[in-house]
């Protein structure tokens, strides 16, 4: 019952904003659903836009489960994208599985490097993660773009801050003519089979998930907090890494200097609202994967303002999240009346 509350009240704050921005709901909803869901090219489109997002929200959620509240997914992500941009455009003489898993492989370490290093300033130093993670964003980005925009510039694009298009080898082979679909989707479900393995079945999984609720418990317990908050972060970053190389290999063909804006800050709210549970942030990318088609078409057929768009979404998103715990407290004032009377 209540898994059916957060898809309706959803629905209803759709239909109620956009009836008062002046257009007709149904039509309009059905129109952005058609674009997202209503072909076999259509739910590729959806599933490729969303694959990057899926991978970065994991490692956000990673991180969440020892407590490690960090929102430096934005400046990870660009780092991997880098990276692999400049790998796969710079490195020659490889076989394209190859060339693809060291471009992967590089832009993880990277990432997940920077992250570690914010871990340690963390765990040692009693350095606030979210402020630390914060402004590492803005660092992170501002080197991205400062070595893109220089030495590795490519002067002929027409995109600001672009690097030279990486080389055949490196792109990954789309698996359905006219839609950005590779077989990077593998990769991805890999990944998440993985993440929700460890997070869920291992023994890592239980320690980080102890360390989350209980730090005090986990030290006394002989275990090397620190130690493994760190690791998670470093996870973390890892897969924020590989986010933006998925956004360079199997989708953009590059680095430019808007590759990835706002992607990380989706992942740490869907994280958010998964409850740091690999399965639920799951499917919350998925939903949001699908609005954010469907926003996109209505904006181009229905002509809503972008704006409109945007604070839908949004909206959308907030009623989902609230609306189970609205109906527990609905429930408990129930139950309460009910007994005293």
């Amino acid at each position: 019952m209540k898994a059916l509350v957060a898809p309706v009240a959803g629905l209803l704050v759709a239909i109620i904003l956009i009836q008062a921005g002046g257009f007709q709901p149904l039509p309009t909803i059905l129109v952005g659903l058609e674009y997202s869901l209503g072909s076999v090219e259509a739910i590729a489109r959806t599933v490729a836009w969303g694959l990057p997002l899926c991978v970065a929200t994991l490692g956000v959620v990673v991180a969440y489960r020892t407590g490690m509240f960090t929102v430096g997914a934005e400046g990870q992500i660009y780092v991997g994208a880098l990276v692999s941009a400049v790998t796969g455009a710079y490195v020659g003489g490889l076989v394209p599985v190859a060339h693809q898993a060291l471009s992967i492989a590089l832009a993880a370490l990277a990432a997940g490097a920077v992250s570690a290093g914010l871990g340690w300033l963390a765990a040692h130093w009693n350095v606030d993660i979210v402020l630390s993670s914060l402004l590492s964003n803005y660092v992170l980005l501002g080197l991205c773009i400062y070595f893109a925009s220089g030495v590795f510039n490519d002067p002929a694009a027409e995109a600001p801050g672009a690097t030279l298009p990486i080389q055949p080898s490196a792109e990954f082979l789309r698996l359905i003519p006219r839609t950005q679909l590779t077989v990077a989707v593998f990769l991805v479900a890999v990944l998440c089979i993985g993440a929700w393995w460890i997070l869920e079945r291992s023994v890592v999984g239980y320690r980080w998930r102890m360390i989350g609720e209980s730090p005090r418990f986990a030290t006394s317990s002989g275990m090397d907090v620190p130690r493994w908050q760190v690791l998670s972060l470093t996870v973390s970053g890892a897969c924020c890494g590989v986010a933006g190389a998925l956004l360079v290999l199997a989708s953009q063909g590059r680095f430019a200097s808007e590759i990835a804006i706002g992607l990380g800050w989706i992942a740490v709210m869907l994280a958010l609202m998964g409850r740091a549970k690999p399965v639920l942030a799951i499917l919350w990318v998925g939903v949001y994967s699908v609005m954010q088609a469907a926003s996109r078409k209505i904006e181009q057929v229905a002509e809503v303002p972008s704006d409109l768009a945007v604070l839908v979404i949004c909206t959308i998103l907030i009623a989902a999240a609230a609306a189970p715990g609205a109906v527990d407290l609905v429930v408990s004032t129930w139950r309460r009346r009910r007994g005293m009377a």
